[in-house]
């Protein structure tokens, strides 16, 4: 409670005011917020309140901010129409103030006014939106990801290599192909690379308007392969090539993949991470759209 003074002669009738703010929030969709650092002061020859919103969600707007005024602890009046400022849609947490033009609007002697500011609340649209990304990372950089954006969603994901196909039928351990039996011998041709690929599902949660979080749990293979040229003891020229699997570097099971995935229009980017049987780690991107 704080009593102005003022000796200007428009605010004659104002001297000696109680001002007492008062603010109750109606929320027309059920949710609380809370109001603080209220202040109150005669600005010339209007009355200006000063208030702070906090409580929002990401996803909730103020559509409109009504004044409202009581005399004496009186029935409330309004909404008061010789009001400016923060009034209007798109007044999100933080300081805002309103000013009110009390003497255009009902002239009054020395009385207690108290003041109550609603607030109208609305939701942005955050109706669920399929999506559609190609997905990869170091190792299975050929990828796609499909799944629903919303305030929780889900995604299936499905990445190779440019070997996937290409089937290891021999282990090496570093020194010799243990397992081959073909009568000849072989020669490795100094060609390798991953023959690798994952499977997975997860699910998708809302951060923000623009930003997703997901994470998901499948299966992965990642084996490094390396072509050898086959001979038999009669001829010099090759019978034939084939892959083996370099052993120690190597890995297969459970994959694991998160990330964040940030939208701009129906453009959809994301990046994270990837980690195979809690032995190899890698980064992760992906580029698509919702719709």
């Amino acid at each position: 409670m704080k009593q102005y003074t003022n000796n200007n002669d428009k605010l004659g009738a104002m001297k000696k005011i109680l001002i007492t703010l008062t603010l109750i929030m109606f929320i027309s969709i059920g949710f609380t917020q809370s109001v603080t650092n209220i202040n109150a002061s005669v600005v010339g020859d209007k009355i200006q309140i000063s208030y702070t919103i906090t409580g929002l969600k990401y996803y909730q707007f103020v559509k409109k901010a009504s004044l409202y005024v009581s005399f004496n602890g009186g029935e409330f009046k309004g909404p008061l129409n010789e009001v400016e400022g923060d009034i209007s849609v798109g007044l999100k947490n933080g300081q805002h103030t309103i000013t009110w033009d009390a003497l255009k609007e009902m002239p009054f002697t020395d009385e207690e006014l108290d003041f109550d500011i609603r607030l109208t609340i609305d939701e942005k649209d955050r109706s669920k939106k399929f999506f559609v990304t190609l997905a990869g990372n170091d190792v299975t950089p050929l990828g796609i990801r499909v799944g629903q954006l919303g305030k929780t969603g889900w995604y299936v994901e499905a990445r190779g290599s440019f070997k996937a196909m290409d089937s290891p039928n021999y282990n090496y351990d570093g020194n010799t192909v243990n397992d081959y039996e073909k009568p000849g011998y072989y020669e490795f041709t100094g060609m390798g690379g991953w023959q690798a690929y994952s499977a997975l599902v997860g699910v998708t949660q809302q951060i923000t308007m623009n930003i997703f979080a997901y994470a998901g749990v499948g299966y992965g293979v990642e084996n490094y392969i390396m072509e050898i040229n086959e001979y038999n003891y009669n001829q010099t020229t090759s019978t034939g090539n084939d892959w083996v699997k370099y052993e120690e570097y190597s890995n297969a099971g459970v994959e694991i993949d998160a990330g964040v995935m940030f939208k701009y229009k129906k453009l959809l980017l994301g990046a994270g991470g990837t980690a195979l049987n809690f032995k190899s780690f890698g980064w992760s991107a992906s580029v698509g759209l919702s719709f």
